[in-house]
């Protein structure tokens, strides 16, 4: 025996792997500080993991390979290995092997403790494992709900486009994470991500000892920093709705946590059975006197409404009220979660599909607070936010809205300031989103939300507000979570047809202020010279999101969101 088969008996593999975002990077940080050997080219780090992603390109590139090969074309994410049908032709792994031999030998020759870590090896373990002699795994696992939040933080496309594919990518890999581990426990970890903070000493004590390698002394719990991995409160609402809204992938992780070598921290498995501040029977006579109405309309928004739902029961006061308007949904996994709700006893308000502007005035007749705060369903509220708006509305009785900044994720980040209230600014273009907390006397002095609009209903609505002589207030804080997303209603209806045509409606309704706050020559011209030049105004305000989309590889939008 000679060559690399001498070299097999001496060198030892450690493999590093589990569903995507679930701290593989942060144990691979850890191992490769103690002495393993993880690559000498790696993938570089980015915004999204500052220290690095610990990742071997050749194998990563390699891994990318196989999973493509083995995937259906039936879309999905077959750089992942998952489509929805949930099959890969392993059959096709037989072309890789010499290759992956030749890439395995490569390594074993030349160190005594070495490894890789990549996510993607979770669905190609048995593959890996024929090919290595006597290898040695950690299997990582992360609290569901987080893998899914952590994978729309992230802004690719893809997951903002199908957020639900997120639990079903998380349960397709941590199936085969658990049947691995069953039928080698003996060489492998089974390890809770969410245990780590806490946990780093306990998992290299038994990275020595129940896999034997022979790592060196150091500080591992350094490697921990809380802003590089989010872990929340157990009792936040998003645990119950996602039990409730996806029982398998709860049911799944009650399997790993009973099989693992180091567990979950306690307190999340009896989310589904913990009461929800806002669940109330439709009909219910309220306990005390509602002072916002909470309006959350909903059309195929799938789990970004659970997003919704957990930012109001977070943060909303005991005094508000929770309304869900269906739009006439008919996307299967949308109407999964709304039954879910319903069976946990949130007030969900079913109409046929009419529009934003419709499913928002059903919500502000159906509900009796003296407030309203419109709230879109994949958008999230702040903390206070509703609080101080309140007060200020309390304190004032002339003044009609409250809002205040906005928090972008998604495609975009960051802190828009959104400024005080002009009329004459308003009048050129929209600059305030509809979550503000407004007079229900607003909504009855506009006489709703004007149901001819798409996209611009918010403009109009704010235009109507103040030729009534309501008085706007801004509050110098973040008010929600603005998703920017591909696909959302505003980008889908701002086509240049479209839009010329909802500019001339709003022009048409309010020809008297415009004629009296815009400049003359401005405010008399022709209907359709007015309408070229608010879409021109639209525009140039959108260029610097149409940037944003070139640098992050999007095909531009002719007529994307404002801000």
């Amino acid at each position: 025996m000679g060559g690399p088969e001498r070299e097999r008996k001496r060198s030892t593999a450690l493999v590093i792997t589990g569903m995507h975002r679930s701290g593989t990077s942060l144990v691979a940080s850890v191992v490769a500080g103690m002495g393993v050997e993880l690559g000498r080219d790696l993938f570089p780090a980015d915004p999204r993991n500052p220290k690095g992603y610990f990742e071997d390109t050749e194998f990563l590139t390699f891994q990318r390979q196989m999973l493509r090969a083995c995937s259906p074309a039936d879309g999905g994410h077959p750089d992942w290995g998952w489509t929805p049908s949930e099959r890969l032709d392993r059959v096709r792994l037989a072309g890789f092997r010499d290759a992956a031999r030749s890439l395995a030998d490569s390594r074993l020759t030349r160190f005594r403790t070495w490894g890789w870590k990549d996510p993607r090896t979770t669905l190609l373990l048995d593959f890996w494992d024929e090919i290595l002699d006597d290898a040695r795994f950690v299997l990582l696992y992360r609290f569901p709900w987080e893998v899914a939040d952590s994978m729309q933080r992230t802004g690719e496309e893809v997951f903002l486009r199908h957020p639900e594919w997120a639990l079903r990518i998380w349960t397709f890999y941590n199936r085969h994470l658990l049947d691995f581990y069953e039928r080698h426990a003996d060489r492998c970890l089974l390890v809770s991500a969410n245990a780590l903070p806490a946990g780093f000493p306990h998992l290299v004590q038994r990275i020595r000892e129940k896999l034997g390698i022979a790592l060196q002394d150091g500080p591992p719990g350094d490697a921990f920093e809380p802003g590089l991995f989010r872990t929340g409160d157990l009792s936040d609402p998003i645990v119950g709705l996602t039990a409730a809204a996806s029982p398998p992938a709860f049911r799944l992780l009650e399997q790993l946590d009973a099989r693992a070598d180091l567990r979950a921290p306690e307190g999340w498995a009896g989310a589904g059975e913990r009461p929800f501040r806002f669940v109330r029977r439709a009909g219910a006579a309220p306990e005390r006197p509602i002072a916002v109405s909470v309006i959350v309309p909903c059309f195929n928004d799938r789990d970004f409404l659970l997003d919704a739902v957990a930012s109001v029961e977070r943060y909303a006061p005991d005094d508000a009220e929770l309304l869900i308007v269906n739009d006439g949904s008919t996307e299967p996994r949308t109407l999964e979660i709304l039954r879910a709700l319903r069976t946990l006893g949130y007030t969900v308000a079913d109409q046929e599909n009419g529009g934003l502007s419709s499913a928002r005035n059903t919500g502000v007749r159906r509900t009796g607070g003296r407030y309203v705060l419109p709230l879109d369903a994949d958008n999230r509220i702040r903390n206070g936010f509703i609080q101080a708006a309140v007060a200020r509305l309390d304190a004032d009785p002339g003044l009609g809205v409250v809002y205040g900044d906005r928090e972008l994720f998604g495609w975009r980040r960051g802190r828009v300031r959104v400024a005080e209230f002009d009329l004459r600014t308003m009048l050129h273009s929209n600059y305030i989103d509809a979550c503000a907390v407004y007079r229900r006397e607003v909504w009855n002095d506009c006489g709703g939300y004007d149901r001819g609009l798409s996209g611009l209903e918010d403009w109009d609505f704010w235009i109507g507000a103040a030729e009534h002589d309501w008085r706007f207030s801004r509050l110098d804080a973040v008010a929600f979570d603005y998703r920017v997303r591909p696909g959302s209603l505003i980008e889908e209806s701002l086509r240049p047809r479209v839009l010329e045509r909802l500019l001339a409606h709003v022009h048409r309704k309010h020809r008297a202020v415009f004629a009296a706050h815009l400049p003359w020559p401005l405010a008399r011209l022709p209907e359709a010279a007015n309408a070229a030049y608010w879409r021109s105004r639209w525009f140039f305000r959108c260029r610097t999101w149409r940037r944003h989309r070139r640098e992050l590889g999007h095909p531009p939008a002719r007529y994307p969101v404002p801000s």
